[in-house]
């Protein structure tokens, strides 16, 4: 998560001064990690001005830092209660509900603070990511070709905006904002992720599981990397590896749609047809409107030799195909033309 610290504002009257010192110093302790001590300095920066939005945006952070996410809730919105242009309260509150996969909400909240603040860097690649994470992956790109011009200096906004140019088949763009990420900061995990993510494109899967395990390596909690590593490795030829990546994601997060997808995918292509069908169509119970889970279930079908069912599913399949899997939709036209898949 972005989230965002904000500065004291007067709201058009001055401040305490001493409530604007003890801001400041909360938002230090904040940043190093002492949240017994920010929430102090936060606290006291109210007792001198109890209607202080950024202070209540500040112990928000230090809530959600000890795990809280429903008192962090409550504080960012008091702080909007308080002050409803507080651009950092939107944009935390929109992580609570990512966090909650209430996806829609989170961007509208995204959106609603770069209403405030068009220049807030952080509000618009968090708005970017997740327009991705929704499917609209051209509006997505929009948002972070306008991030990189407003912050040319934020790796994260290249390293955003070339794996969305790659998701949408621009490969020598998406290789160029790589390039750009990693002469920023060349640890920077979501470059790497994007990288994998060309590689993937270029017809190598080895390549991508290799940036993945870099990813992995800095952020071992990541269960969507893990996902992609899996596929990558059954890509690679290395379905052992993927089984292995499957297992340990039906442990940590076995109701999650896209675990079950990756499920279906190995399954498939170890030959296991029916298990195959049984994942997918688990995956698209969880999430009903899912194309790679349908073509996977349609692939499986097919290959078991239930030819009007899995026609069926693969007609779905390039109804509801999102633009970076043209080229699959294609493949699937074609076969329900009559030519082969």
């Amino acid at each position: 998560m972005g989230l965002v610290l904000a500065a004291a504002c007067t709201h058009g009257r001055a401040l305490h001064p001493r409530a604007i010192e003890f801001q400041a110093s909360g938002a230090r302790a904040f940043s190093r990690g002492d949240l017994d001590r920010a929430a102090g300095l936060f606290s006291l920066a109210l007792d001198y001005e109890p209607k202080m939005a950024t202070a209540r945006n500040g112990l928000g952070l230090v809530a959600l830092g000890r795990g809280d996410a429903d008192a962090a809730e409550a504080e960012f919105r008091t702080a909007l209660a308080l002050h409803e242009e507080l651009a950092e309260a939107h944009l935390n509150l929109g992580f609570i509900f990512l966090a909650r996969d209430d996806v829609a909400e989170a961007l509208s909240r995204f959106q609603r603070a770069l209403a405030i603040d068009p220049g807030f860097g952080s509000a618009r690649l968090a708005a970017g990511e997740t327009l991705l994470r929704l499917g609209r992956t051209e509006d997505a790109r929009w948002e972070l070709a306008k991030l990189c011009e407003i912050e040319p200096q934020r790796a994260g906004g290249h390293a955003a905006h070339a794996l969305v140019l790659a998701k949408l088949g621009r490969i020598a763009a998406a290789e160029d904002s790589a390039r750009k990420a990693l002469a920023l900061d060349r640890d920077l995990p979501a470059a790497h992720r994007a990288r994998a993510e060309i590689l993937r494109r270029r017809g190598d899967p080895r390549g991508a599981a290799d940036e993945l395990l870099v990813v992995l390596a800095r952020e071992p909690g990541s269960v969507n990397d893990r996902l992609t590593l899996a596929v990558s490795l059954v890509h690679a030829g290395d379905v052992a590896g993927a089984e292995r990546e499957v297992a340990a994601l039906e442990q940590s997060a076995p109701r999650r749609a896209e675990v079950r997808f990756v499920r279906a995918f190995v399954e498939l292509r170890g030959e296991r047809y029916a298990r195959a069908v049984l994942a997918g169509r688990q995956a698209l119970a969880l999430r009903p409107r899912y194309p790679e889970a349908r073509l996977v279930v349609a692939e499986a079908l097919l290959q078991a030799g239930n030819l009007d069912e899995g026609r069926r599913e693969l007609a779905a399949f390039a109804d509801e195909a999102p633009v970076e899997m043209a080229a699959e939709k294609q493949q699937a036209e074609r076969f329900l033309r009559g030519d082969s898949l």
